[in-house]
């Protein structure tokens, strides 16, 4: 299925450029289970119309990609109280993670990631902040402040430590104050980029670290 943007010709005008559907895998760690399966269906469906398409969420995992035409859409499970939206833009060659973050109260929210080998390759790390604080990181000699619902791509050092580890430290602002919550060493690894979610314990609320790695 694809769909239709609109682009100005050099003739004056606008020419219809189709966008096929985008390849979306799913990332979550902290699943009621192992293995989550959502229905999908675009949001302007009728409530009784079946569902479009399946995704399953695998806790720790990477899923198989899927086809999704841009729009927005419903995803509902069992295993959340309630469905959660979420919105693909149409953009030509994207590709999309659904990162699942469960809630306190059951439910569940799905953040759409640009999962693009380009900006995030081999040796990088995409950190999202999906916590309500910001948060202060130190990435070897880098030092970069993300605000809640922001992310930033770290690079690895050039030259590469001899030990082939980097010292991380993170902070979370609580008033005026930052707060040390994590203090660590991620190893070097030039072959595999990784994906670090900050995000809210489910049970205590206090900020996690959690990350997944892949070769690219």
């Amino acid at each position: 299925m694809r769909h239709l943007i609109l682009m100005p010709c050099l003739a004056g005008g606008l020419a219809l450029v189709p966008v096929a559907a985008a390849p979306v895998r799913t990332l979550a760690f902290d699943l009621p289970a192992t293995l989550v399966t959502f229905d999908i269906s675009p949001a302007d469906s009728p409530a009784d119309s079946p569902a479009k398409s399946r995704i399953e969420a695998r806790r720790n995992q990477f899923t198989a990609p899927v086809s999704l035409p841009p729009g927005r859409y419903v995803a509902s499970s069992s295993a959340f109280k309630a469905p959660a939206e979420f919105s693909l833009p149409a953009t030509a060659g994207a590709r999309y993670l659904l990162l699942i973050l469960p809630k306190q109260d059951g439910t569940c929210v799905i953040l759409p990631i640009p999962d693009d080998v380009a900006k995030i390759g081999p040796g990088d790390r995409f950190l999202l902040n999906a916590t309500g604080e910001e948060i202060a990181v130190r990435f070897g000699t880098r030092r970069a402040s993300v605000k809640p619902g922001h992310s930033v791509y770290l690079r690895p050092p050039q030259p590469a430590p001899e030990d082939r580890r980097i010292e991380v430290e993170m902070l979370r602002q609580v008033g005026t104050a930052w707060l040390p919550f994590n203090s660590t060493y991620w190893p070097l690894d030039p072959t595999a980029r990784s994906f670090v979610l900050i995000h809210p314990d489910p049970v205590t609320g206090t900020p996690r670290v959690r990350n997944l790695s892949e070769i690219p």
